[in-house]
Formats: structure tokens, sequence, C-alpha cells
């Protein structure tokens, strides 16, 4: 899996489960209330382990993953659990040292809540399931949210999220491929040429022109003004205005020119020619709005700063004259009193 095509933060991949912190009452008696059933099931684990399982009950029903961070839930939630089984009041939530113990009591749990772990069967699955809502034009994103949610219905105990994450990026990459050979049939070989130009490096130069419109625009000057001005006319130049793109959603063409900006010539260059040119193609039908509405930034941003100046500028002479006038009147003051003594 490219770290480019990569989706997920680091938070969601290394910590799935989101902890509360900040909640209501009414939402912690929604997801960490025991019902009589759970109780009963409790009390069959010794006392020192109850709390641990209750905790692992309310879990994975909530999630559809065991907690690890047992020690990291608020103190709000591990009372409330113990009020419930009727335990005295703790702040330490205590779990099986034996490794054959944490799993066997695991499987159990999953075994009470009618559970299944991730399997080759559920994962074959997924992925029929998942290719129909990319066909519907679904990004990774969505698609990873909805999976979760397809499996916690399924009532089947989540894999890790990059688990999920290569799975998605798999089966995004085969729907994708169709869309790509869709829009490269549509592109005029002008075009092409105009997009190859862009990836050279051009002689005397250490960089390609594609990296120079991925760069963040500098503070507004008149030479950062022009320059910008000039990559939006070589960006509209290219003939990507004649470019018809209706089989691209706005959020689909927000995703791939996303994805385009991750990558360097180097990587493009390595795609198949369909892949390549439709990334490019939704760079540059993105860049050509992103450009004009910084140019629009930029220019918006001169005139102040050359109001300012303007203003700063007339406030000092001003002051200064104020003062001259000032020392004259004092003078024909000074001269009449003089004058009059």
């Amino acid at each position: 899996m490219a770290t480019q095509e990569q989706f997920l933060s680091k938070r969601q991949r290394y910590q799935p489960i989101s902890l509360p912190h900040n909640f209501s009452d009414e939402e912690m008696t929604r997801d960490w209330t025991l019902s009589g059933t759970d109780k009963e099931e409790i009390s069959n684990y010794r006392k020192k382990f109850r709390l641990h399982i209750a905790i692992q009950i309310c879990a994975v029903r909530l999630y559809g993953r065991f907690l690890k961070q047992v020690h990291d839930l608020s103190p709000q939630i591990v009372n409330y659990l113990g009020q419930q089984l009727d335990l005295p009041p703790s702040l330490a939530v205590q779990t099986p040292e034996r490794e054959a113990t944490y799993l066997e009591h695991r499987q159990n749990v999953l075994k009470y809540l009618g559970f299944q772990r991730f399997d080759e069967i559920t994962q074959e699955r997924l992925e029929v399931w998942l290719e129909q809502k990319a066909q519907l034009g679904l990004l990774p994103d969505e698609l990873f949210q909805q999976a979760e949610h397809y499996l916690l219905d399924k009532r089947i105990l989540l894999p890790g999220p990059s688990v999920l994450e290569r799975l998605i990026i798999h089966i995004c990459s085969t729907v994708h491929q169709q869309l790509f050979e869709s829009v490269f049939q549509h592109l005029s070989p002008e075009l092409q040429r105009s997009i190859d130009q862009l990836l050279k490096v051009s002689e005397g130069e250490k960089r390609s022109y594609f990296h120079h419109l991925k760069a963040y625009p500098p503070s507004a000057t008149i030479s950062s003004l022009q320059s910008y001005l000039e990559r939006y006319q070589t960006v509209t130049a290219t003939g990507i205005d004649d470019f018809e793109g209706q089989m691209l959603t706005p959020a689909f063409l927000d995703y791939l020119f996303k994805l385009a900006k991750r990558y360097s010539v180097t990587d493009l260059k390595r795609f198949a020619d369909h892949k390549r040119y439709t990334l490019m193609v939704c760079f540059l039908l993105e860049t050509r709005k992103v450009l004009l509405d910084h140019l629009v930034k930029m220019h918006d941003q001169y005139l102040m700063d050359m109001c300012r100046k303007a203003k700063n500028i007339h406030e000092q002479k001003h002051r200064e004259l104020r003062k001259r006038q000032k020392k004259a009147v004092d003078i024909v003051l000074e001269a009449n009193s003089y004058l009059l003594d």
C-alpha cells in the first residue's frame, strides 16, 4: 500500500477507539448500562475481573472492538459500571495477568454477544459489499465508516484499521481504474502533450512545473502576483477548459486532486497512462480554481497593504504638518505678546 494512498490519520490507525471524555449522563446511560442478562453473565467470573468483563462487553457492543486501554476509561464510567455490579468504588481496573485467561475471557465475551471474528469468508463478503458501494461513487473515508457500521450490524469483530484501509484502497483501485480508462478516452492529444510538458524538468531547472503548481502562494507582492498570474495562464493554456468531465463528481474530483498532490513526478510516471493522465486532469481542473482564488486573495491583500502604507504615510505627513503649524502659531503668538508689551 502506497503511503500517498493512505487516508487514515495516525490517531485512527493506532487508536481505533476514541474514548469519551466529555459526555452527558444520558450518553453514559445509553452506552454503558448493563442489562439483567449482562449482570447474570458477568456474575460467572471472579469478582476481581467483573469490572473488566463489563467494560469489554459494552465496548464490543458499542465499538465492535475490545478495549485495550481500559485504564484510560473515564473514572465516571468505571464507577457507573461498578455501581451496577455492586462493586466497591475503584479507580483501577484489574485485568488477567495470564494470557490464557485473557484470551478465554475474550472468547467468552464474543460467544455471549453473538459476535464472530473477521475471517476469510467475512472478508470476501465485505469485498463484494465495498465494491458495490465504491461503484456508487463513495470515497475511501466514507467507505471506511460504512464498512465499520456494516460489520458491527453483522456482529463481526472489527479488524485493525490498517486491515480495512488496505482492503478499501485495493477495492477503490480496481473500481477507479474503470473510471480512469473512461476519462482517458475523452482526452485530446493536445491536452496529453501539455500534461507531459508539466511533468518534465526543463533544462537549467531543478524541479518540474507540476511541483511549482503545488506550492502554496507567498505573501502578496507585485512579483508574486505576476508569477501566480503566469501559473494560471499556463494552466489554462493546456486546454483544460475544453475538457468535459461530466463523469467526475465534485467530491471525487476533489479526492483525486488531493491524491495527485501527494505524488511526485517520479511516482506519477510509474503509473499507467490512463491513471496518470486522469490524476493530472483532476489536478489541473482544481488547480485552475485554486490559483484563481489565490490570485483574488493576493490581489486583495496587496491592495490592503498599499492602502495601509498610504494611510500611514498620510498620517505621518499630517502629524509633521500639524507640528509645523503649531510651531508657527506659537511664534506668531509670542511675537504679538512681545509687541503688545
